[in-house]
């Protein structure tokens, strides 16, 4: 059975930070010209904002990441005893997310697709993460208009 050592993986790997993750949002912005909000009605550049909307965009990828192993992992972790040691994992993400630790949160994540990932592979009865049963109607057929 698969056992993740979630201090072993991410001892030697750097930890980002908040600021890191906002960087990131703002770097891809920086690019960009600003978009026009309306007629003639350019949006300017604020950084207080600009750090706000990439907290809430980190938020929620996290919250959706979250959402999309907890149903997984609890349709098939029942049938699957060795998906039972990712529960611990996204315990605590969803915990580290509660404190507004989205770094951690975010590495935690990651270690629980990783480890969901290892264990299919040594179990080919496992179905994917993104297969289809357990995730609920709205995400599998939603669509970008």
């Amino acid at each position: 059975m698969f056992v993740p050592n979630p201090s072993a993986t991410t001892a030697s790997q750097p930890q980002p930070s908040d600021s890191d993750i906002a960087q990131l949002a703002f770097q891809s912005q920086a690019l960009e010209q600003p978009f026009q909000a309306g007629p003639g009605n350019a949006v300017t550049p604020n950084p207080a904002l600009d750090h706000h909307a990439a907290e809430n965009l980190v938020a929620d990828i996290i919250a959706g990441s979250l959402r999309t192993l907890s149903a997984y992992l609890e349709a098939n972790a029942g049938r699957h005893a060795g998906l039972e040691s990712c529960v611990p994992i996204v315990t605590r993400a969803a915990r580290r997310f509660a404190a507004r630790d989205y770094a951690e949160a975010f590495n935690l994540i990651w270690l629980a697709y990783r480890a969901i990932e290892t264990i299919r592979a040594t179990d080919p009865q496992i179905p994917p993460l993104r297969a289809g049963g357990w995730a609920s109607a709205d995400q599998t057929s939603s669509s970008i208009h």
